[in-house]
């Protein structure tokens, strides 16, 4: 980040930079860069910064996923077309050769970082849903999206996913044996037998374009100074999808049971109003579909996937338990274990 770099991407001249660490990504790093410009230039005085995780282990996973080439192709061709808050871009580049890649954004503080471990209130969870139909909406059945390169379904993924999630689950259960209630951990273990159905076969796709892990700690809430309620970061799953599968994730790995028991059956009208606002359409009893199913499923592979193949510290171990059981939690509620055996 060096005034030469930044005066080039922002056109003026820029006189000093200095950066500090933010977020806790576990695929990626971030900074806040702060700005001071040569006498007579104006523009951003401070802008976030994402950079390829410094841990190896993260690294490799999100090149071997293609998570950078991914969250760089949404910035610059899906962000424009669609009605959900993201940041403005100043730069966005990836190479595909080293797996590098930058990404230079609207600095949206002060705000409130969506906690995972925290939770939100019930007005956040709101707030989400209805950003997640102002995603699903305005990209649904839309064919110039639905056709970019970067979002067409990754067979050699799907394949390294099936391979490895089973000793991926068994190691997530002997980790956290005595942390996460038996009954809970034995239904995570279910889902780890049985995953070769969930995850073999066919490539799935959808209508639409989905975020692939929107949970708490991707939002930010009260975005500059609360001029703005949300904002959402960290595209790098983004996908083609069934739209309910965002849906099922965020309301089971995304916020607590404690929250999402009373307030469930709210929060899907609100994104179901929110999605024909969009131009979406009538999903029907979301609560029964399968895609609501598969979107609770995938909050518990998720976890377990993420607990074995990125960086582990205190904190991470503790959001994937998290993760885990409001998901779990979510699957027994909606019995969405009949996807395994359909």
């Amino acid at each position: 980040m060096s005034p030469d770099f930044l005066s080039r991407v922002l056109d003026r001249e820029v006189a000093t930079v200095s950066a500090k660490a933010i977020g806790a990504g576990l695929v990626g790093d971030s900074a806040r860069i702060a700005i001071e410009y040569a006498d007579g230039a104006n523009g951003p005085t401070s802008m976030a910064g994402k950079f390829p995780a410094a841990d190896a282990t993260s690294r490799a996973t999100a090149v071997s996923l293609k998570l950078y080439e991914k969250e760089v192709g949404f910035y610059r061709a899906v962000a424009p077309n669609i009605a959900i808050r993201t940041p403005e871009i100043y730069f966005a580049g990836h190479d595909a050769a080293s797996g590098d890649f930058l990404l230079l954004m609207e600095d949206c503080g002060p705000a409130e970082q969506g906690d995972q471990l925290a939770g939100c209130s019930l007005e956040q969870a709101e707030h989400a849903v209805r950003q997640l139909a102002a995603l699903h909406g305005p990209t649904y059945e839309n064919q110039q999206l639905l056709s970019l390169p970067f979002l067409q379904p990754n067979a050699e993924a799907r394949a390294f996913a099936a391979a490895g999630y089973p000793g991926a689950s068994e190691k997530f259960c002997a980790f956290y044996e005595g942390k996460i209630e038996p009954e809970l951990l034995s239904a995570i273990a279910q889902i780890g037998a049985n995953s070769q159905s969930l995850l073999s076969g066919e490539v799935p796709t959808g209508p639409c374009v989905i975020h692939g892990d929107f949970r708490l700690d991707n939002l930010l809430f009260a975005i500059k100074g609360a001029a703005e309620p949300m904002v959402t970061l960290d595209w790098q799953t983004v996908a083609l999808g069934d739209p309910l599968i965002d849906l099922g994730y965020f309301l089971g790995a995304g916020i607590s049971s404690a929250l999402r028991r009373p307030n469930e059956a709210a929060l899907i009208a609100s994104y179901q109003d929110e999605l024909r606002a969009h131009g979406g359409p009538d999903l029907g009893d979301i609560r029964v579909s399968d895609g609501y199913a598969r979107g609770a499923l995938h909050g518990v592979t998720t976890a377990v996937f993420s607990a074995a193949f990125v960086e582990h510290n205190d904190r991470s171990e503790v959001i994937f338990q998290s993760m885990a059981e409001g998901a779990i939690e979510l699957v027994l509620d909606i019995d969405a274990m009949r996807i395994l055996e359909s």
